[in-house]
């Protein structure tokens, strides 16, 4: 079994901020009945020597439990919920339960949920995405748990990984549509808060179009979460402003299903004067008339290698192996886009 690091007591918190052991305890159990100056000495100091209070002690011999904590940064995209579903399937079946956390990609709540889930000794944990704090991986290095980082893919394999490049994503993206004859090919995508992972399929998307020496910065980016609502938007914004544009990239699949409504509105023939093509191949998607080109990530299957690396690490003496797996995607040419070569 993986060995766990920490032995900091509050004992050592109650030394380094200079107060007695009731009054950390205090500050533990009930915040509110000490001053905001005190918990936020005591909160630097046990910062500072990595101390997680171990609110699952009393129960557990072993100092560790059969609970893993998985954060998300939000469960509004399909590749999430399918994601989670896939690492409680594969967890439940070797007798695990989860524990749910998201961030709303904010940097201070994952660091908030990371210290509140190592209180628990989970007997590992999974994180979504590779971009975190300095504090967050100092607290995982001295918890010593096993860590799976998910959903995106390290340039370097630094620990456990497994996800997608979203850089790849959004390069073939725009070199799918290129192959297509298209020249003046825009990116929507909601909420520009949606984290390194939207920003990475956009450096990829870029990319792409500057290898074939193409226009890049035909970029549109609203700030509603992804709905059939906010595709109609964005694509109307990206007509008023690039009324050149022939062909859109649209970050999820109901941006792309309403912005092929939006599209029929206004009489814009699809594929045949613009060219529209999804990211997550949901239902909508093969539904929609005309039916959208789509980028599928398997976010299930993605999910139960997931938790696999971490069962198999759990087996292992010491830290686990640096390793990293890219599970893939792949493109589900339909109507939307039109043929190689050029647009019918």
């Amino acid at each position: 079994m993986a060995k766990r690091g920490g032995g900091t007591t509050i004992r050592d918190v109650a030394g380094r901020a200079g107060v007695s052991l009731i009054t950390v305890s205090r500050a533990l159990r009930r915040p509110e009945a000490v001053s905001e100056s005190l918990r936020a000495r005591i909160r630097e100091a046990a910062d500072d020597l990595g101390y997680i209070p171990n609110r699952a002690a009393s129960g557990l011999a072993s100092g560790a439990s059969r609970v893993v904590p998985v954060i998300l940064s939000s469960l509004a995209d399909p590749l999430s919920v399918g994601f989670l579903d896939g690492v409680r399937e594969e967890l439940a079946g070797a007798g695990f339960q989860i524990l749910l956390g998201t961030t709303g990609h904010r940097v201070d709540v994952e660091d908030e949920l990371v210290a509140a889930f190592l209180g628990w000794v989970p007997a590992g944990l999974v994180l979504a995405g590779v971009d975190h704090s300095a504090g967050v991986r100092r607290k995982l290095r001295r918890a010593g748990t096993p860590v799976v980082e998910a959903l995106d893919l390290a340039d370097e394999p630094r620990g456990l990984n497994v996800g997608v490049s979203h850089r790849a994503v959004g390069e073939a993206a725009s070199g799918f549509l290129a192959d297509r004859g298209r020249s003046r090919i825009a990116y929507a995508g909601a909420l520009t808060e949606m984290g390194r992972e939207a920003d990475r399929r956009i450096e990829g998307f870029r990319a792409g179009l500057r290898e074939r020496g193409l226009p890049d910065h035909l970029i549109v980016r609203g700030d509603d979460p992804p709905s059939l609502a906010a595709g109609a938007r964005l694509l109307a914004q990206a007509l008023r402003r690039f009324p050149e544009i022939d062909a859109v990239f649209l970050d999820d699949a109901d941006l792309a299903a309403g912005a092929v409504a939006e599209c029929r509105n206004r009489g814009v023939a699809v594929p045949g004067s613009l060219a529209l093509m999804g990211l997550h191949d949901r239902e909508i998607a093969s539904a929609a008339v005309p039916a959208i080109t789509s980028i599928a990530i398997p976010g299930r299957e993605m999910g139960r290698a997931a938790a696999r690396m971490l069962l198999d690490a759990l087996e292992e003496v010491g830290p686990p192996a640096p390793r990293r797996v890219d599970m893939g995607f792949r493109i589900i040419e339909r109507e939307s886009t039109g043929p190689k070569g050029g647009p019918t």
